[in-house]
């Protein structure tokens, strides 16, 4: 029932119209899955210093097409993901500049949480393998177009001079300037039935070239595809 209802929505996004009741055999080629990981900012500014663990998740459904009896495939599908850039001792002050540059929290102002969020729509297309003991192994590329972006601060207030005001400050500032619309890279997998370890490598950046930071994230972590 969640495959077929999941089929729906994909053919609603893609402007296309079921005129009859998916079949079960379309539904079995459909896999619904996961993926929890933590991103590797590469490429960061000089002395921006990152969080070890920049949770991230990817939501996705795709479509298996059988090459061969000996288990290859190639899938096709849509997702969406969200992934973080937790920094330590920096923040964006102003995400509406001209340029993006990240600033120094100064010394002895502590904080809670400062981080950066991103969120994609993605198309991803795989290459399968599954084996006769059931091992999986995938190779793909995925596209994404960028769907929202933020910027989150708690931590204590300050004057421009630095001067902790003695209170708590939470921000929230939606929709970064200059950002990069969309991202592509490569993706891997590689597991047991289904729970799989999963690798993405960006092939661009997050911002435009010499309008921020030229960062740009490799994901790590593991699959879960019970469908």
């Amino acid at each position: 029932m969640k495959k077929t209802l999941f089929i729906a929505v994909l053919a609603l996004i893609g402007s296309s119209v079921f005129g009859q009741k998916v079949s079960e055999s379309t539904v079995k080629k459909v896999s619904l899955g996961y993926d929890l990981y933590s991103s590797i900012w590469l490429n960061m500014p000089t002395g921006v210093e990152t969080r070890t663990i920049n949770q991230g998740i990817n939501v996705f459904g795709m479509y298996n097409h059988l090459l061969n009896e000996k288990g290859l495939s190639v899938a096709a599908g849509l997702g969406i993901s969200s992934e973080n850039l937790y920094t330590t001792d920096h923040y964006v002050a102003d995400i509406h500049a001209n340029v993006i540059d990240f600033t120094a929290i100064p010394t002895g102002i502590s904080t809670a949480r400062t981080k950066m969020n991103f969120t994609y729509f993605d198309i991803p297309l795989e290459l399968r393998l599954k084996t006769e003991k059931d091992f999986r192994f995938g190779l793909g590329f995925k596209f994404g177009l960028l769907m929202d972006s933020k910027t989150f601060y708690k931590g204590k207030a300050f004057d421009t001079n630095g001067n902790d005001l003695g209170y708590v400050s939470v921000e929230k500032n939606k929709d970064i300037n200059l950002l990069e619309e969309y991202r592509f890279g490569v993706q891997l997998r590689a597991g047991y039935k289904w729970v799989q370890a999963f690798g993405y490598f960006s092939l661009n950046k997050v911002f435009i070239a010499d309008k921020g930071p030229q960062m740009y994230p490799v994901h790590v972590g593991i699959t879960f595809m019970p469908f």
